[in-house]
């Protein structure tokens, strides 16, 4: 959180699961302001663009047809937005 999170009233709430060093969930529940919303929002973008990537690359080495699932994820990160 930026000062500005700290001074002001929230514009973004947001919980995030994620898991922890044991694979056991984690949750985490905070609000920022607008500054740190963009911020985290385009962090979650990359993040989910790359677990897609990897996910595609793992069926893609089981000798799966991945011209679908890459066409979707193309569509849903553009190249521009996953830099």
């Amino acid at each position: 959180m930026c000062d500005v999170c700290s001074s002001k009233p929230p514009v973004f709430n947001y919980e995030l699961e994620t898991c922890g060093e044991n694979g056991e969930p984690e949750e985490q529940k905070s609000f920022c302001c607008s500054r740190c919303a963009v911020e985290l929002l385009q962090e979650l973008r990359r993040a989910e663009s790359q677990k897609w990537a990897e996910e595609e690359a793992a069926l893609e080495d089981d000798d799966v047809d991945v011209t679908d699932f890459r066409e979707r994820r193309l569509a849903a990160f553009p190249i521009r937005e996953r830099q």
